[in-house]
């Protein structure tokens, strides 16, 4: 069965629309038509309904479905599994924010090569929430991120402790409060801001990712709340500064990686080097956890 055929299915059978469809796979409508023509006749059902609403799955469709994500989460395991480069006994990937690269993901590379020079290394880019739902599929086997979210065999681990600090661009012309992006840093951060800065317009702005932040404070001459760790470079050469008198908040870094691995022994090598690396962290860089581990059992 082509799994081709299998992705066209399921992005119509998720969005309810050949256009909507073929638009997200890049291919002419006619062609996302004619794979589910070609699935159908191999399984020997019909799986779609056009009405005036558009594309609804029959029954055969809906029973088919789990089916065709299992087939194809299954393919793409397998094709990651066996792309392991010529010369390496194993493949290991990785995911992380970007604004870290300098103070773990370079660090840590340098780390598994000397360690494990036997071991290839694939870096992913990723949203969290897609992260994890690679790790439970076993297609990451590490992810550092900030909000865990719960699933079943995956295991969050402590990583470090972020100091989440009030920036803004040196050249921001005016109080910081006139160019703000809010960042969204989880329930809790949102009721101690709110609480803080309670008599605040609402930003016209808000964002859930460091980089995006980091790079509109840069770019528009704007004020954010960002991690210390991200930011402390641009306050040292002075094209940023701090709000001295605002508040601090703390923002656990999380490690989460497979409860269960393939192969613990190079996972295990992997996720001491990243301690290792993080354990110094003090003062302005945030402070290390400990061990701190606790796995999420309740539904995704």
């Amino acid at each position: 069965m082509d799994t081709e055929n299998l992705r066209s299915f399921l992005e119509v059978a998720e969005h309810g629309s050949f256009t909507v469809a073929a638009s997200r796979l890049n291919l002419a409508q006619s062609t996302v038509s004619a794979r589910i023509r070609g699935l159908e006749e191999q399984l020997g059902r019909r799986l779609f309904v056009r009405d005036r609403d558009g594309v609804t799955l029959t029954p055969a469709g809906r029973q088919f479905l789990p089916h065709a994500s299992s087939i194809t989460r299954t393919w793409e395991q397998s094709r990651q599994d066996i792309a392991v480069p010529d010369g390496y006994e194993s493949l290991l990937r990785f995911t992380a924010p970007a604004y870290l690269w300098d103070r773990v993901t370079s660090p840590w590379i340098a780390w598994m090569r000397a360690q494990r020079p036997n071991v290839a290394l694939r870096l992913e880019g990723s949203f969290p929430d897609l992260a994890i739902d690679q790790l439970a599929e076993g297609l990451l086997d590490i992810c550092i991120l900030y909000l865990p979210r719960p699933h079943p065999g995956i295991v969050y681990e402590t990583l470090a402790v972020d100091q989440v600090v009030l920036v803004q661009h040196s050249a921001q012309p005016g109080p910081w409060t006139q160019n703000y992006i809010l960042m969204d840093w989880g329930l809790e951060f949102r009721i101690e801001h709110d609480r803080a800065f309670a008599g605040m317009v609402q930003p016209a702005i808000s964002a859930g990712l460091v980089f995006i932040g980091l790079q509109h404070v840069l770019s528009q001459k704007a004020a954010a709340y960002l991690p210390l760790s991200a930011v402390s470079g641009y306050i040292e050469n002075g094209e940023m500064k701090r709000i001295e008198d605002a508040p601090v908040f703390q923002r656990p870094i999380y490690l989460a990686y497979p409860s269960n691995p393939a192969s613990s022994d190079v996972l295990d090598v992997a996720l001491t080097g990243l301690r290792t690396l993080t354990r110094d962290w003090t003062g302005d860089q945030g402070f290390a956890e400990g061990d701190r581990s606790f796995s999420m059992t309740g539904q995704a």
